[in-house]
């Protein structure tokens, strides 16, 4: 059963797991969206791995929609809302 585990995404989960810590610690409101899509690749790690012990169809559909997918539509969000603070706070200047 564990040997199903792949090295290589047991890996990148401990990774994962680990990039957390300066995510959460360093959070501040005009990050939420960036921790958000940080955690949502977290979850989609964890399905991955997880995928290799049960579920497999389920936890494949989370990983590829929530742990790709809305991932990078929240990336996508925090940036422009990023980007569109920096321009406005630049022209207030």
């Amino acid at each position: 059963m564990l040997a199903d585990l792949s090295p290589l995404e047991v890996t990148a989960l401990a990774v994962a797991l680990v990039g957390l810590i300066p995510v959460i610690t360093q959070y501040r409101e005009e990050t939420k969206l960036f921790a958000v899509g940080y955690v949502l690749l977290v979850v989609g790690m964890v399905a991955t791995n997880v995928e290799a012990l049960f579920l497999g169809s389920v936890l494949n559909f989370v990983e590829h929609a929530f742990g790709i997918g809305l991932a990078g539509v929240t990336f996508f969000a925090a940036a422009y809302l990023r980007r569109k603070n920096v321009i406005k706070d630049g022209d207030a200047a």
